[in-house]
């Protein structure tokens, strides 16, 4: 409940979901043999969009909101009631449908807000990786048969 208060801003969505960017990214080279160096270059790339990506939610949220949803969608279902015959079981169906599309919409915002701190997430962890690239932040550990000392010691075999 204490977080509900602070997530409805865009700094607390933002540092949330440059947490949760981070997390994931950090969740995703569990048991990976790569120096923490480069890990925590990942996780902060992830955080970095992660946190523009959460900044975002709480005007996904209010975009999606079931007032917003109906004032949209309501004119258009009195439109085609008023001008397209139906009978009254279709009539009700129609009615329930476009009850059913406003009720749904919240948890729609909420899909589509996980979907985008997960895809900045991944999008970040890639530019942190390739940051640490740059950085000369090797992704094989130093006993890695891809070192220079394994494979000068491997040329007789090739």
């Amino acid at each position: 409940m204490l977080a509900g208060k602070y997530l409805r801003g865009p700094v607390g969505s933002a540092v949330a979901g440059g947490a949760a960017a981070a997390g994931l990214s950090a969740l995703g080279n569990v048991g990976s043999d790569k120096p923490g160096d480069r890990i925590a270059m990942e996780a902060l790339g992830a955080a970095g969009l992660g946190a523009l990506a959460g900044s975002q939610i709480p005007a996904r949220q209010r975009m999606l909101s079931k007032k917003n949803v109906g004032d949209a969608v309501g004119p258009a279902m009195a439109d085609v009631l008023n001008n397209q015959p139906m009978s009254n079981p279709e009539r009700a169906a129609f009615v329930q449908a476009g009850n059913s599309l406003v009720q749904a919409a919240p948890y729609g915002a909420a899909a589509i807000s996980a979907g985008t701190v997960a895809a900045a997430g991944a999008l970040g962890g890639q530019i942190g990786g390739g940051t640490a690239n740059l950085m000369g932040i090797d992704p094989e550990n130093p006993g890695s048969s891809n070192t220079m000392g394994a494979r000068y010691s491997m040329q007789g075999y090739v």
